[in-house]
């Protein structure tokens, strides 16, 4: 209250201050105006009055002296000094107090002989000493018969209208500074006996309401005259009763309902299942990074569809994610062992943070998992790479990272662990021996080939033994699911139940599953949402905003967008050739339309990805060389990291969106451009070989190795009617919002958590002492 009534008073006097100043100069203006009309009245009477009589003693040269002449005309003090000059511009005699003539200014005396009219000016003159005065100056032309014979000057001192002024702003000080003391005054009294009175009555009120100590109907009598507020204050306090009532069984409802997945509802979903238990999450990426730009140091959210699905879980449970520490500055914010609580000012789970060498990083990540793994799964024709070195490597890193998680769960009984992605293959195999209480999922990200293809990886059995280890095995697709039964049944001795789709090794029992990932649902939900006029730039619009100062500024032309990594896997040659035959084959086109390719940089170290970068340098620079004008360019390379504002910004700029990658487990770009388009507008070109074509039916499906067929999607999605582009767009939306991100955590935790460890020999494998499993 203090700090409210200072921050009051300083603004009362600021304003009454600048009002009264400015209040106060217009008035002195005012004033002095009046003041010098009346000095120049009172001036130009006098010379009027004595200039017949000095006209007719110069005419005659009866006059000698003209100082002695001048002083019998000059009969009072207070009259203006008068000064007589002859037609030459000498000073034939003076009278009256004036400064001396040579300071005067003879600028006016001149227009005054020139013009053969009366002249006057106020000036401003220095005297011997230096000193500024105000003077003013009327000249009069002196006539004869032969024409001008000389000029009467009269000269009034002004300099009082100056001081004049100072005494009014003084004046108006005092004046205001007691105006402010009486209001501030005024003003405090009425603010502590009207208001905080009253607010301190009503807070204590509420405090007793908090606390069930005080009834709702008490509430109008402590706010006084505060009638409209007390009311809605008075149901605010019962509508409080009643919710702290209510509140386990609104959340209990909420999450038994069957409308849309959010992150609250998530949460309370997974604390439902938990129940008292924790959580643990195993990724290569971390949810929250340090990292130093500049003078300071940054913690920033990675971008990853991931982290939005997994930590509504970890804040609900307070678990522990334990990652890579990719930061810079990562772990100059960790204990000794690499942990810290997150989220950032409200910390609510733990992340430990790994530490990898060069070495370690180089083998594991870039070598084994992204020169191996990642080429192998996925059907782009780049031949996988795979050293004896990296293996080891990538092995050596799993128990690194298995080590961590069991050190952590060390006094948590039957964890949960989600183990995510294609890094960390063995980290089941190596927590189930050492856990066997612990239920473990883990959820590969990327496709899994046809057990042929995966047969060339050299350690695929001690891969699939890892990965069996988990009791839930996850993948985008039912495809995925069966070409990993497939490859089992072939390598490893096992007893796979294509019925259940599970697997029985050593008396272990995996369930293997499809959960399509998706993106975050993050607009409000309505039980029949249509949004068909949402007010996004007019076509015609320079629309390149500060954010988006990479793009160039782009008027009246229909964009089409590819928002990828550069990835072989990505098809962006592919896309490119495409624009470039829509371009030979519709000319019209030309000005018409631009394609901008966002190309995130990605794993450059690879000679694979080097190779893609400039490959697809040069196919653009070609294109535009031989399309372009001078107002334009057909293709708009962006090779940079874009964060979600600039994106979503994109996304509903653009009138179509190319996603045609040659293989893909999903790609969330498919589903990030649908979630975006909050207008319901604009189409999606989906590759038939990314998982996200198998629940987008309304998109333009296409083979993206077919160039001619691409190329017919873009022209066919550029001339389609809106009204079907908004029917597409809604039954697309639509899916996604139902299938969200959310969901699909749900139904992972959901499925894991209904594992079943029987403890009793009867339900355990011959031979082994770990607990069989029931899903």
């Amino acid at each position: 209250m203090r700090f409210f009534q200072l921050r009051l008073v300083a603004a009362m006097l600021l304003g009454i201050t600048l009002i009264s100043a400015i209040s106060t100069y217009f008035d002195v203006l005012a004033h002095k105006h009046l003041l010098r009309k009346d000095l120049q009245r009172r001036a130009q009477w006098f010379a009027v009055g004595i200039r017949p009589q000095l006209e007719r003693t110069l005419a005659e040269q009866a006059a000698t002296n003209w100082s002695e002449e001048l002083r019998d005309l000059h009969s009072s003090p207070d009259q203006p000094a008068i000064l007589l000059y002859n037609s030459r511009g000498e000073v034939l005699g003076t009278a009256g107090e004036m400064p001396a003539p040579r300071m005067l200014p003879g600028r006016i005396l001149n227009r005054a002989f020139d013009t053969n009219a009366e002249s006057d000016a106020f000036v401003r003159v220095r005297d011997t000493n230096g000193t500024a005065q105000q003077w003013y100056e009327d000249v009069l032309p002196l006539h004869g018969k032969q024409g001008v014979n000389g000029a009467l000057v009269v000269l009034a001192n002004a300099d009082w209208i100056r001081a004049e002024g100072v005494a009014m702003w003084q004046r108006s000080f005092w004046r205001i500074a007691a105006m402010m003391v009486v209001i501030v005054t005024v003003t405090l009294t009425m603010v502590r006996f009207f208001l905080y009175r009253p607010i301190q009555r009503a807070a204590e009120w509420l405090r007793r309401v908090r606390h069930g100590e005080a009834n709702a109907e008490e509430g109008v009598n402590e706010f006084g005259y505060l009638v409209p507020l007390a009311r809605e204050v008075t149901s605010l306090a019962e509508n409080l009763r009643k919710a702290r009532e209510a509140a386990k069984t609104e959340a209990v409802l909420r999450n038994q309902a069957e409308g849309m997945w959010t992150s609250e509802r998530l949460a309370a979903h997974v604390r439902e299942r938990l129940g008292n238990g924790k959580l643990f999450v195993v990724s290569n990426r971390e949810p929250y990074a340090h990292i130093r730009q500049g003078r300071e140091t940054r913690c920033i959210t990675p971008s990853s569809g991931v982290v939005t699905a997994i930590e509504p879980i970890l804040l609900a449970c307070d678990g522990i994610w334990i990652a890579h520490g990719s930061g810079d500055q990562d772990f100059q914010h960790t204990d000794a062992k690499g942990r810290l609580r997150v989220p950032p000012h409200d910390e609510r789970y733990t992340l430990r943070r790994i530490a990898l060498s060069a070495d370690e990083q180089a083998g594991y990540y870039e070598g084994f998992a992204n020169e191996g793994l990642w080429p192998l799964c996925h059907i782009a024709h780049t031949r996988p790479v795979f050293r004896a070195s990296d293996w080891e490597y990538y092995r050596a890193v799993n128990r690194r990272f298995a080590d961590a998680l069991l050190e952590e769960m060390e006094d948590t009984e039957q964890p949960v662990v989600l183990v995510q992605d294609y890094h960390f293959a063995l980290v089941p195999g190596m927590i189930e021996q050492a856990r066997p209480d612990a239920r473990v999922a883990i959820f590969w990200h990327i496709p899994w080939p046809n057990a042929e293809a995966f047969g060339i990886c050299p350690w695929q059995a001690e891969l699939l033994d890892g990965l069996l280890g988990a009791d839930l095995i996850g993948f985008h697709l039912q495809s995925h699911c069966n070409n990993f039964m497939d490859t089992v049944d072939r390598v490893l001795e096992a007893r796979t139940d294509w019925q259940d789709f599970s697997i029985r090794r050593r008396g272990h029992l995996s369930a293997v599953r499809p959960y399509p990932i998706s993106v975050a649902w993050n607009q409000p939900a309505s039980k029949d949402e249509k949004v068909v006029a949402f007010p996004h730039e007019p076509r015609s619009a320079s629309w390149a905003g500060p954010t988006l100062d990479f793009i160039p500024n782009i008027k009246g032309q229909k964009v089409i967008l590819g928002v990828d990594r550069m990835d072989y896997t990505k098809g962006i040659p592919e896309r490119l050739l495409a624009i470039e035959q829509l371009l030979a084959e519709h000319s019209w086109y030309e000005e018409q339309i631009v394609f901008i390719q966002i190309a995130v940089p990605s794993r450059s170290t690879i000679p694979a990805y080097a190779r893609l970068k400039t490959e697809v340098e040069e196919m653009v620079e070609r294109i535009n060389l031989h399309y372009q004008t001078p107002r334009w360019k057909p293709v708009i390379l962006v090779q940079r990291q874009c964060n979600r504002e600039e994106l979503q910004h994109l996304y509903r700029r653009a009138d179509l969106c190319l996603v045609t990658s040659l293989h893909d487990g999903m790609n969330l770009v498919a589903k990030e451009y649908l979630e975006a388009r909050d207008d319901c507008d604009g189409v999606l070109v989906l590759s038939c070989f990314a998982g996200a074509a198998q629940e987008l039916k309304d998109a333009l499906i296409v083979n993206p190795y077919d160039i001619a067929q691409v190329s017919d999607a873009i022209h066919e999605a550029l001339q389609m009617p809106p009204d079907e582009r908004l029917a597409r767009m809604e039954r697309m939306r639509r899916h996604i919002k139902e299938h969200n991100v959310y969901r699909w955590a749900s139904d992972i935790v959901t499925d894991l958590c209904a594992v079943r460890i029987q403890e009793t020999p009867s339900q355990t494998s011959p031979g082994s002492e770990r607990p069989a499993r029931t899903a």
